[in-house]
């Protein structure tokens, strides 16, 4: 994963991230069950934040005013095109992607595997 240098902004009197969204008690939950990190597609976390609200974090990429969400819907749609588009690729350009056992019987694969 590609790690882009960042510098934060500056911190306010409350010590929350300027700008960052905050959420109160009841939405929050319902945010992380629908949404993903746009940048790894990983869960996203709830920090606390002063009076009774909570800041978004996701733990792969950074703090809370470092990354933009994605619906979970749409980032397994993503996930599935990926897949789909390396099956085409690997068909495609057999060149690029040579099987190694190729050639070889089931058993002589079984060996080289430890088995």
């Amino acid at each position: 994963m590609l790690t882009l240098p960042t510098t934060p902004p500056p911190e306010t009197p409350d010590n929350s991230p300027k700008g960052a969204p905050q959420f109160p008690d009841g939405e929050i939950d319902q945010f992380l069950q629908r949404r993903v990190c746009a940048r790894c597609y990983g869960d996203l976390q709830k920090a606390p934040a002063p009076e009774r609200m909570w800041l978004v974090i996701c733990p792969s990429c950074g703090d809370a005013w470092n990354f933009a969400t994605l619906s979970r819907s749409y980032a397994e749609a993503l996930g599935q095109i990926a897949l789909e588009q390396a099956s085409e690729v690997k068909h495609n350009l057999p060149d690029l992607f040579p099987n190694p056992h190729q050639g070889k019987s089931i058993a002589q694969v079984l060996r080289e595997l430890g088995f």
